[in-house]
């Protein structure tokens, strides 16, 4: 008996000293640290702007702080984010804490809980646009004019009152006139044609069959004498052409200084290769294409006076 009662006796001993102080001990409060340097981007912030805290926290040795684990809950905004950046160098860390302010006027955001330290009071102040704007509203000014409002005014009063006479000009003299130099382009451009086939035919004249030569040459001149004659020539043989020249020549007096005979004498010669074997060599049909070319000016500029006489 008397060994069981030391035992209680001991074993109670050991439950006061050694777990009594444990049951009365509490769990470490974490420590406050307070910010050092805030800074903010952008400094003046008003409602509305992403802004950007940063502050230092020095922690002592061997503490290692971890962001919180919730993003803390504003009455008067909203947190993005809460990162912990280490200083180099230097036992401490760098908070940074992005923001979106609704309120304006000064804040504090609440305890934020980073591991082993706790920081708080942390006081913004979100700017009113309200305290830049101007107090006093300007006076009222008179409406201001649309620019070069006169100047536009003035033009269209005088295009209203132009319109008339330009009607007039237009009914006696500027239709015939603008008409005359549409009439007179489209014409010279079927002489501007000619030249150019012509000029490829000068550029090939060494390399191209004879036949082939003519062929062309006398297609390109009955086209541009179909329409300074009559349609009829681009369907007429050559002795045709030349019964029909000289049927004309009381009516179109103003050719008499066009030399056709030397025209219709390159048509018989291209008859005469294409249709009878006709040998020729490169300086005839250089001699040939050179004799046209007089002929067709002299035919164009002729037509061209003719034109004008008649019109008067």
């Amino acid at each position: 008996m008397r060994e069981r009662f030391c035992f209680r006796i001991c074993l109670l001993s050991f439950l006061f000293y050694f777990l009594l102080p444990l049951a009365g001990e509490e769990h470490p409060k974490p420590l406050t640290a307070p910010p050092e340097g805030l800074s903010f981007t952008p400094n003046p912030y008003f409602v509305g702007d992403r802004v950007t805290l940063r502050f230092r926290l020095e922690t002592p040795a061997r503490e290692e702080l971890r962001p919180p684990s919730s993003i803390p809950t504003l009455s008067w905004g909203v947190v993005q984010k809460v990162d912990l950046l280490p200083l180099e160098g230097k036992k401490g860390y760098e908070v940074i804490i992005v923001f979106t302010p609704y309120r304006t006027g000064p804040q504090l955001f609440p305890p934020l809980e980073l591991g082993s330290l706790r920081v708080e009071a942390i006081s913004v102040e979100v700017s009113s646009l309200l305290e830049t704007a101007r107090e006093v509203p300007q006076p009222l000014r008179e409406q201001a004019m649309i620019p070069y409002l006169n100047f536009l005014l003035l033009l269209a009063v005088g295009v209203l009152l132009s319109l008339p006479l330009f009607y007039l000009l237009w009914k006696r003299k500027l239709h015939a006139v603008l008409a005359g130099m549409w009439e007179r382009h489209r014409g010279k451009y079927l002489y501007r044609q000619l030249n150019r086939r012509l000029n490829h035919l000068e550029e090939t004249i060494s390399t191209i069959e004879p036949k082939i030569f003519y062929s062309s040459l006398q297609e390109h001149l009955r086209h541009y004498l179909s329409h300074r004659f009559t349609p009829k020539i681009i369907a007429y043989t050559t002795t045709e052409i030349g019964t029909y020249l000289d049927s004309q020549k009381q009516e179109w007096e103003g050719y008499r200084s066009v030399p056709l005979s030397a025209l219709l004498e390159v048509f018989r010669r291209g008859d005469e290769v294409r249709f009878a074997g006709m040998r020729v060599d490169t300086p005839v049909l250089c001699s040939d294409l050179s004799i046209l070319r007089r002929v067709i000016d002299e035919v164009e500029r002729t037509f061209w006076e003719r034109r004008r006489k008649r019109k008067g």
